[in-house]
């Protein structure tokens, strides 16, 4: 019996001093209850163990993957548009056509993209699409809409007429041959634009600027049956001068236009010289300027009592002619 309880009270002893170290052991790693020692070189499993029901902290058995670097680059899928279209010029940063176009694409879910292309020269349209594959349409703004004309391989003959161009479509053939074929639509947007406004007797007009726009414009007027003058600075045997608007050349020419840049943003505080203190209600002042929206020259015509109206209809009219052409 007394073997017996010298056995128990040496299990007894061995027992108290191995829990006593595993204890001392938790406390010098400052481990909280409930964890284990774990030898740092042992394999890591692949799932987080579960939490602890009290810890709030815990909010999922499984573990996040952790992040691999690739292997390879996976080739990335281009974000260019399908289309493009644009806009050539120089300079460009009045024109509104960009905005139109991009809001258009956007609206009809359209896959393309319009761009400013501004070109030191006419000459570098060939360039510009040769270097572009997805280009199938441009427009063209000052002061290139006639020396365009002479890099293209067709013109229609309306524009051919009118002497200007202001759309060209690109044609490509499945051996990458391009034509570049040139239209107006300038003509249409200014007359569809017009109409609303003329009396039903027409008017006579005056014309200020020669060129540009004012070529397309001069058909439109000649369509519609309306006799017109120009004027310049540089006046000649076809343009009266400034000097020569008298009250009764403005009596009889009621109608009258603005083709130049004179009051486009950002030389706002500009605008032609035509004797405004002879102008009434009885007169209509079309400016193709669309920026800003009320330039100097419609401003002093609504202050005389004139109707007035800018290019910014125009410029969509003419616009929606042009897509039209691209995609015929």
């Amino acid at each position: 019996m007394a073997n017996l309880l010298v056995f128990i009270l040496i299990i007894a002893v061995v027992i108290g001093k191995y829990v006593k170290n595993n204890v001392s052991l938790k406390d010098d790693m400052n481990l909280p209850d409930g964890d284990s020692v774990v030898p740092e070189d042992a394999p890591k499993p692949f799932w987080n163990p579960a939490p602890d029901v009290n810890n709030d902290k815990a909010t999922s058995i499984m573990a996040e993957p952790e992040e691999q670097e690739p292997k390879f680059s996976a080739p990335v899928a281009s974000l260019e548009p399908k289309d493009l279209y644009g806009l050539i010029g120089k300079p460009l940063g009045h024109s509104f056509s960009k905005q139109n176009f991009k809001k258009k694409f956007r609206e009809e879910h359209i896959d393309a993209d319009y761009r400013n292309y501004e070109l030191d020269s006419a000459a570098q349209i060939v360039d510009l699409v040769k270097n572009n594959p997805s280009i199938r349409g441009l427009n063209v703004t000052i002061p290139y809409k006639q020396d365009v004309m002479q890099y293209l391989d067709y013109v229609d003959p309306t524009a051919q007429a009118i002497g200007a161009v202001n759309v060209v479509k690109v044609i490509r053939d499945d051996q990458g041959n391009v034509r570049l074929e040139g239209y107006n639509s300038d003509i249409i947007g200014f007359r569809d634009s017009l109409v609303p406004m003329l009396p039903e007797e027409p008017e006579k007009a005056l014309i200020q600027g020669p060129d540009g726009a004012s070529k397309a414009i001069k058909h439109a007027l000649e369509s519609l049956g309306i006799e017109y003058r120009f004027v310049s600075r540089n006046p000649g045997f076809d343009n009266l001068g400034y000097y020569e608007l008298s009250p009764s050349i403005m009596e009889t020419h009621r109608l009258i236009i603005n083709c130049t840049p004179v009051g486009m943003h950002p030389k706002v505080d500009e605008c032609p010289e035509i004797p405004y203190s002879y102008l009434d209600s009885s007169h209509i002042l079309f400016d193709v300027v669309y920026n800003p929206l009320e330039t100097l020259f419609m401003k002093k015509g609504k202050d005389a009592g004139a109707a007035t109206k800018n290019g910014l209809e125009m410029l969509k009219i003419q616009a929606e002619e042009a897509w039209k052409i691209w995609n015929s």
